[in-house]
């Protein structure tokens, strides 16, 4: 753990351990292995144990675990992770873990059930979405109950924007997460609370406007190594977005030693850079009451 006087918190994590990977679909391991680069090491998988000595050496306190839904029930190329291994890390590691329930605007009622189920028997404090994995914008109609049941719980909602990558060849999908369509629902919705994930790459600068923009819009950092961020998105963090933007991996995408220590070598406000790896996230998510 961190020794800093403010936690340091993970607000976009995956667990990844050998049961969870042999759960996934075939193309997982090329993608996260060829495409994106991962180490041997972590594609053999982390026990639950293992994650947290991962965070410890890179000082973090807390990880929000996401129960992904990416596609729906069915198709050849989708997966979801059962929440009950997030549940179950949550209830073992209370003082480390979190939980963030994954969202399929095709479930309807039965989805928002599950979700506050999730948050209310089981202590989940937000909801993830992957637009891409539905081909649906943020902004589509379909997601509107899900939006109101987060502003309901007092949750936020954090959704993948940006451009998608190809999974697979077998179905690639359409880049539907621009950073512009959480403006629409920032303006239908002000009460709720929304990140956008990922930084928005390659329309960065936008994303950067609808957080600049909403009270109710923040970034999230993951799933690109620091040291490629946006020198805009890095300005952004140390000057006027000072309590917007917040620090997450994606692991296994970005490991958390790495992106811990790509920002701490950048010539960031320590202020700045405290908010980023974790007051924001404590504060938005309810963590410092």
């Amino acid at each position: 753990m961190s020794t800093h006087k403010t936690p340091r918190i993970d607000a976009v994590c995956n667990l990844f351990t050998p049961e969870i990977i042999a759960s996934r679909p075939s193309w997982s391991k090329s993608f996260l292995g060829d495409k994106i680069g991962a180490s041997d090491k972590t594609l053999g998988g982390l026990t639950v144990e293992q994650h947290i000595d991962m965070m410890d050496e890179a000082g973090i306190d807390r990880a929000f675990l996401i129960a992904p839904k990416m596609g729906r029930v069915g198709l050849p190329t989708s997966w979801r992770l059962d929440p009950k291994a997030v549940v179950d890390a949550v209830q073992k590691y209370p003082d480390r873990f979190s939980g963030l329930a994954g969202i399929d605007p095709t479930e309807g009622v039965r989805g928002t059930r599950e979700f506050e189920m999730l948050v209310k028997e089981y202590g989940f404090i937000g909801a993830h979405i992957y637009p891409h994995w539905f081909e649906l914008a943020p902004d589509d109609r379909r997601y509107y109950p899900f939006y109101a049941k987060a502003i309901e719980l007092d949750v936020p909602v954090q959704m993948q924007v940006g451009h998608c990558l190809r999974y697979s060849d077998e179905a690639p999908l359409r880049s539907v997460g621009r950073p512009i369509t959480l403006d629409t629902i920032a303006c239908d919705l002000p009460e709720a609370k929304l990140v956008g994930i990922h930084v928005g790459w390659p329309w960065t600068e936008e994303m950067i406007a609808m957080a600049y923009k909403h009270p109710n819009v923040y970034i999230g950092t993951d799933a690109y190594a620091p040291k490629h961020l946006d020198p805009k998105l890095i300005h952004y963090i140390n000057t006027f977005g000072r309590d917007k933007v917040l620090f997450g991996t994606d692991f296994p995408v970005i490991t958390p030693q790495r992106a811990v220590q790509e920002f701490e070598a950048m010539d960031i406000r320590p202020e700045s850079l405290d908010a980023l790896l974790g007051g924001n996230a404590a504060r938005l998510y309810g963590l410092d009451r």
